[in-house]
């Protein structure tokens, strides 16, 4: 099903995936020359766009922030501007001042007038005339799972998904007994979605023997290791698993840190859709909006790249259209509709989780977020003005079992000008269940 490694140009290094920091570096540029008076620009619109961890985490004004925080804002700054030089949008002179490029100027004028998506599109065809990255991706994807459109699944548990406290993990044995259960669940996933028998015991022993020797477990089954290290543990858990998965099993010939870098750039743009949770599985999926072709015939897809062999990118875009009753309409609502009671069987509320809703219509319809997000827009006037067969109520709330941590997982989906977290559906006017 998925043995053949593709023969493509590699992933370039890269260390920032948020597109939005070019727009925010360029625009420190604008004002500033000085590399000292940029930086300070930059960490000030950094903080104003909200670029971190989480786009959508409210993220604390450091006034006075420690040595360590001012080299990785640093570090990022370099990285944003070796990326900046390399596409044509800035020069730094002899001297060390920087300034804007025609480009770099048309770029903030495009960002300004046409908005985040005309920009990014910009940005995307500069990174895609310097290293094909995306087209990589996408055929990477298609050649991995051709029987499947692409999809590639990640399957990852936490211990307290496969019912293990953690107040209960305390020592090797304790962590091997984890390690355990959840190979055995891998091995069920990789049965069910990749058709296959393997046997990971191999791999599980040479795990531990690397935390161990990393000095992160006690050699000794019943000794104790640091409870702050339970944290950096199971993460290298989690990472040796999805690494074994997209190397080894999907034979991709790229990083995960790659991998996952240019998969995050390729969802902005609506070329790939990358989810850390899906319903309905323990994991990630990866699969591609978007195909790699000579033409298409089918006016759901756009064109975003030409392509010096003759191939052409394009992505699938379906749009409403103007007939009351369009295909598209029709086949929108019913997904939504269908995938809001496969939600709400699981919990006790009218309300559900509309960033978990939007993973599986964009899944089911094999979309991109932007492209849920539009069309939702436009539904949502059309339920406003009573032209739908169904009521649809949006609203800003999570919903109560939903924590922190979880919360921030998702990105939410800007509706009617708000962004909005929870969705309820009644299909008493008429419509599918």
């Amino acid at each position: 099903m998925m043995k053949t490694t593709i023969k493509t140009s590699s992933l370039p290094s890269r260390k920032f995936y948020f597109l939005d920091y070019f727009f925010i570096f360029l625009s420190s540029v604008e004002k500033n020359i000085i590399q000292d008076e940029v930086f300070n620009a930059f960490k000030i619109l950094k903080q104003e766009y909200r670029l971190g961890e989480s786009k959508y985490k409210k993220l604390e004004e450091v006034e006075n922030p420690t040595l360590r925080q001012q080299q990785r804002y640093r570090y990022t700054f370099n990285k944003v501007m070796d990326e900046c030089k390399e596409y044509g949008l800035l020069i730094e002179e002899e001297d060390h001042t920087i300034h804007l490029t025609e480009e770099g100027k048309r770029l903030l004028l495009q960002y300004r007038t046409e908005g985040i998506r005309a920009f990014n599109l910009s940005v995307f065809r500069l990174m895609e005339d310097a290293h094909k990255a995306f087209r990589t991706l996408v055929e990477f994807l298609y050649e991995a799972n051709s029987k499947g459109s692409g999809v590639l699944v990640f399957p990852h548990y936490s211990p307290l998904e496969l019912h293990f406290n953690r107040r209960n993990i305390q020592t090797t044995k304790d962590m091997i007994l984890y390690t355990e259960s959840l190979v055995k669940k891998l091995r069920g996933d990789i049965e069910r979605y990749l058709k296959c028998n393997v046997d990971l015991t191999k791999k599980n022993q040479e795990l531990l023997k690397k935390i161990t020797h990393d000095g992160l477990l006690p050699k000794s089954s019943s000794g104790r290791f640091d409870p702050k290290e339970y944290n950096k543990i199971t993460k290298r858990i989690r990472d040796f698993w999805l690494t074994y998965f997209l190397q080894e099993l999907y034979k991709c010939p790229y990083s995960m840190t790659s991998f996952d870098l240019w998969g995050y750039r390729a969802r902005q743009i609506g070329v790939i859709q990358a989810t850390e949770s899906y319903p309905f599985i323990n994991g990630k999926l990866v699969y591609p909006t978007s195909v790699v072709l000579d033409a298409v015939h089918s006016d759901d897809f756009s064109e975003i790249y030409h392509y010096l062999d003759g191939k052409r990118l394009f992505v699938h875009k379906p749009t409403l259209g103007d007939e009351e009753e369009s295909p598209y309409k029709n086949k929108f609502v019913d997904t939504l509709v269908k995938g809001y009671f496969d939600l709400k069987r699981q919990v006790r509320y009218n309300f559900i989780n509309l960033a978990s809703l939007r993973e599986i219509v964009c899944f089911r319809l094999k979309i991109s977020m932007h492209t849920f997000e539009e069309t939702l827009n436009e539904i949502y006037r059309l339920n406003l003005s009573g032209q739908l067969k169904i009521r649809i109520s949006l609203e800003v709330d999570k919903l109560p079992e939903e924590t922190s941590a979880m919360y921030m997982k998702h990105e939410p989906v800007m509706v009617d000008g708000s962004y909005r977290n929870i969705i309820a559906i009644d299909v008493a006017k008429g419509g599918p269940k």
